[in-house]
This record gives structure tokens, C-alpha cells and sequence, in this order.
């Protein structure tokens, strides 16, 4: 058993400083513990995955990666999974699908609130 102040030394000073990358993507299928990617990320128009930096709030052993993309970003395919990668390595962390937004318009913002508890 780890003991709360281990989860919460394991979330700052582990998760919170090397998980910083999201990337999103149009796949819905189920998520496996052996998943190493998500199933068809967005790209952007120069070919390069469309990702975004963010630092986690951390309460606790409690870890909250909060972002947002624009229509435009988006592109017309809406957006179906999520996935937090480690910053560095490109390993997956945790990937989450969801119903498919639909066409963002591209003057619109949506925000994912990502929440991960060391347990």
C-alpha cells in the first residue's frame, strides 16, 4: 500500500512535472491498459500532431490537466479521445473517449478537464 504522502510526492514531483503533453484525436474505440497512442490523432495542416503544453494543478495526490482548442485548430472532424503524454518520452499516460463534439466552429473554444488521482 502506498501511503498519502507517497501518492502525494509520486503526483508532484513525478506526474505533475513529466506528463504536459495532450493530444486529441477522432478515435472512439474502448481503451486498453497495453495502449500506447491514441487511434487517429488530429494533425494540423503543416502534418506535424496537433498538441498542446499544459501544467497540472495538483491537490493531493489529485492531478488536473485543464485545456483548450479552437475550431480552427479542430479541423472539421470534431474531436472523440484525449490522451495526456509525457513530455518528453511521448508515453501515454491516460486516454479517455468520449461522444464526438462535432464540427467545432472555428471561432469557438472547447475545454477538456482532465482529473487523475494517484491511488
Amino acid at each position: 500500500m502506498i501511503v498519502n504522502a507517497g501518492k502525494d510526492e509520486i503526483a508532484v514531483s513525478y506526474v505533475a512535472v513529466n506528463y504536459r503533453t495532450i493530444k486529441v484525436g477522432t478515435g472512439g474505440d474502448d481503451t486498453a491498459a497495453s495502449q500506447t497512442k491514441l487511434d487517429s490523432i488530429i494533425t494540423q495542416t503543416n502534418g506535424s500532431e496537433l498538441t498542446k503544453t499544459v501544467i497540472p494543478s495538483v491537490i493531493g495526490s489529485q492531478l488536473t490537466w485543464t485545456v483548450s482548442f479552437t475550431g480552427t485548430e479542430l479541423g472539421t472532424q470534431g474531436v472523440a479521445e484525449l490522451g495526456i503524454f509525457h513530455s518528453t518520452s511521448d508515453k501515454l499516460l491516460s486516454r479517455v473517449t468520449f461522444a464526438n463534439t462535432g464540427v467545432v466552429p472555428s471561432t469557438d473554444t472547447v475545454t477538456f478537464q482532465i482529473t487523475l488521482e494517484v491511488n
